[in-house]
């Protein structure tokens, strides 16, 4: 009974702190944190034994890797929008969040009744899961940013983050101690994570006050029609952005890929694979917080291009070119921490500024949808290029594509002014 009492009172605890001090956030920006924390916690436990189970174990070409890994950061990509959509028009940015949580904490019970069946039922769990993470993105991220004054947007984003990628580190090892005291048991990791999902959706319901958002306040909802959310894509710093984001994320290789690759040229057990995601996402962890304010400081658009940098040494280990287990690997993921600390937060913080903040929820989900869309594609042709030219060409094409895109985008102006409302 007292267990009631205390999470009542640490929910009052944390609505009664609404007012930063200083460099302080406010309540919404660390509940939202609490909420993406418990959710990756139970995502990562999943997705972090996926490519061993299917290429390894099951024996799946990397081509259906790259789909299931295409669906699992691309799909489906216009529910992003959808759900950006839906929280402008009601002005209920909290409850089209919770729907889309509580989509991905039930998904986690099919796992433990269609996993181990086809790759047809894989693919489809993976999908709905992400139907989920797409509806509740854009209200979300508005919450975060209406939650902010204008100069905290990339510090705010990037405490986000930081808890986002502190579960993302959690989930791999909790899946390995299960996997290492249980092997081969998969329904316990299924079953842990559905538990730890619920817990998600019960700190978004508890920690988040939708009513302290000083950026929204006084605002009606916004009462658009269907066509009339295109007009945000038509604005042109926003476009702009839309297009960066877009290059860059065609010439992404996933992480999934990058782990295979590093581990059977260095020719480790692919046990260590869950662990590989806990060091990227510990890495982002360690970073994503100093990024975001020197991003507010020096230019958000700057340190979102300069980021694939990092990215590109990550390739460069993928490629063979240090070839020292366990030391690529350390490399390589904190080559993907950077990366992701310059790129996931400040984007949403470049964007965040360039729009008006009736139609910011629409807005972010753009350019989530853009950044899922080419995500998805380049997954999939990565996977194609490696069965049918290699993996040593299909990286080196990448990497190739990346320093060209990245060098156009040093060229590209994007502006950061924030729109009137």
């Amino acid at each position: 009974m007292y267990e009631g009492d205390w999470v009542l009172r640490l929910s009052q605890m944390v609505r009664e702190r609404k007012t930063p001090a200083g460099w302080r956030l406010p309540a919404n920006v660390w509940g939202l944190g609490i909420t993406s924390l418990l959710t990756d916690i139970s995502s990562e436990m999943v997705i972090s034994v996926l490519p061993a189970y299917l290429v390894l174990t099951r024996g799946l070409t990397p081509l259906a890797l790259g789909f299931v890994t295409g669906l699992h950061e691309g799909g489906p990509i216009l529910a992003t929008w959808a759900g950006g959509l839906i929280a402008d028009r009601s002005g209920r940015r909290k409850l089209t969040a919770t729907f889309g949580y509580g989509l991905s904490a039930t998904c986690r019970l099919g796992w433990l009744a269609f996993s181990g069946r086809t790759i047809a039922a894989i693919a489809g769990l993976v999908l709905v899961d992400r139907l989920g993470k797409s509806i509740r993105t854009a209200p979300r991220d508005a919450m975060i940013s209406l939650s902010v004054r204008s100069s905290q947007l990339a510090t705010a984003f990037g405490v986000h983050r930081a808890l986002d990628a502190a579960g993302a580190a959690a989930g791999p090892v909790l899946a390995f101690a299960l996997l290492w005291r249980l092997p081969r048991r998969y329904d316990v990791i299924f079953f842990t994570s559905f538990v730890v999902a619920l817990l998600g959706v019960a700190a978004l319901a508890l920690l988040v006050d939708e009513r302290a958002q000083p950026g929204a306040a006084g605002l009606p909802p916004t009462d658009r029609r269907w066509a009339e959310a295109l007009s945000v894509f038509t604005d042109a710093p926003l476009r702009r952005t839309l297009i960066l984001a877009t290059a860059l994320s065609l010439v992404t290789i996933s992480d999934a890929f990058i782990y295979l690759l590093i581990v059977q040229r260095s020719h480790a057990s692919p046990q260590w694979l869950p662990l590989l995601y806990t060091g990227t996402a510990i890495s982002f962890l360690t970073l994503a917080i100093p990024v975001g304010c020197i991003a507010d400081r020096v230019g958000r658009r700057r340190t979102f291009v300069v980021g694939h940098a990092p990215l590109l040494g990550a390739y460069i280990v993928a490629l063979g070119g240090f070839n020292w287990w366990p030391w690529n690997a350390v490399t390589a993921v904190v080559c993907l921490g950077a990366y992701y600390a310059s790129s996931d937060g400040v984007l949403a913080g470049l964007a965040g500024g360039q729009l008006p903040v009736k139609g910011r929820a629409v807005g972010l989900a753009w350019v989530a949808t853009a950044v899922s869309l080419a995500r998805l594609c380049s997954s999939i042709l990565f996977g194609f290029l490696w069965v049918r030219a290699g993996d040593l060409t299909a990286v080196f094409t990448f990497a190739a594509a990346l320093v060209a895109v990245a060098s156009a985008a040093l060229r590209t102006r994007v502006t950061e002014r924030p729109l009137t409302s």
